[in-house]
């Protein structure tokens, strides 16, 4: 497949992810015709850990109206005249890829298979603030790049946007649906690939794959807004902070960007102080191996962090604050 030059992420210079505005809310038109690529990148990317079960939606935001510019003909229902055989989705248009528990698959996201002047975008089939399907949307002309300002139309969930084929808008202020355009990963669900320094997440059940920044989550080194979390692929990376006021150790969390910085959001089991009845899950602190223990919860110890999914520890990794089994 072809393959198209894309910046670097900038993400970690952000001071604010959620106070954007940068750029009037007016974006361009979509082009007519482009030829569709697929992202290029060099790195690996990785997975949230120890005996947690994390739900990866991270930037997950509120929708917000504004009337949308016009278009040309959306890729999205353009597909019907092609042929039979094609699936009505949820919101009326067509899946060439099926559907999967209601979700609409038009398209690929790894390879990037949308015709002509559109790319395969993550959007919310249901209205409901949460990505969830895929569909072709319009790509537009003189497109930003990964790292710079972008807008949104309709809503943050809504698939359509001003950035480029390799880049999604991202970390969107939901009143003036302002945002920044995020490298999307390449390769593929088993071998992906960012940039130096960023780390591949898939979330919303494989419904959006963003390369972020790498972190510690020892140093609590993302900027102020966002919070390390582990990620898909045994590593960790910043994204927005959604603890709000809450967040702190012991506090219930069902996100595992909704705990306060340092803080995984694990098994509620993992320590007394917890209440399993609330969530299931709860805010533990990292901790550093090699340091004297210094946990908060009574009869906790130091344990090495596992990334859900994995059966051993990222040698070299934090740890975290719990119960021993």
């Amino acid at each position: 497949m072809a393959t198209s030059t894309r910046a670097p992420s900038i993400l970690a210079g952000l001071s604010s992810p959620l106070a954007l505005a940068l750029l009037l809310a007016c974006g361009p038109q979509p082009a007519t015709t482009t030829d569709g690529t697929t992202n290029d990148g060099t790195t690996t990317a990785t997975t949230t850990g120890a005996p947690v079960t994390t739900s990866g939606e991270p930037g997950t935001s509120s929708t917000a109206s504004t009337t949308s510019p016009t278009t040309a003909d959306d890729p999205t229902t353009d597909a019907a005249s092609t042929g039979a055989g094609f699936i009505v989705s949820p919101d009326g248009g067509t899946c060439t890829h099926g559907v999967r528990q209601s979700r609409c698959y038009q398209c690929d996201i790894w390879s990037q298979d949308c015709p002509g002047a559109s790319k395969c975008s993550a959007y919310d089939s249901d209205h409901d603030g949460t990505w969830d399907a895929h569909k072709c949307a319009p790509l537009f002309p003189d497109p930003a790049a990964p790292g710079e300002p972008c807008t949104v139309e309709g809503s943050p969930t809504s698939g359509i946007d001003d950035c480029d084929l390799d880049s999604m808008c991202f970390l969107v202020d939901p009143d003036t649906l302002v945002g920044t355009c995020v490298r999307t990963c390449d390769g593929s669900p088993e071998a992906p690939e960012c940039p130096a320094g960023d780390a591949c997440h898939v979330s919303h059940d494989g419904d959006l794959s963003l390369c972020l920044p790498k972190c510690d989550p020892l140093l609590a080194d993302c900027p102020m807004g966002q919070v390390c979390i582990p990620t898909s692929y045994q590593d960790f990376a910043c994204t927005p902070d959604l603890s709000g006021a809450a967040g702190q150790a012991f506090d219930p969390c069902l996100d595992e960007a909704a705990c306060d910085p340092g803080l995984a959001c694990v098994d509620a089991e993992l320590a007394a102080e917890c209440d399993p009845q609330q969530s299931g899950r709860c805010c533990l602190p990292f901790c550093d191996p090699g340091q004297p223990p210094a946990c908060p919860g009574a009869g906790q110890q130091c344990l090495p962090f596992v990334h859900p999914g994995a059966d051993e520890p990222v040698p070299g990794g934090p740890g975290l604050c719990a119960l021993p089994p």
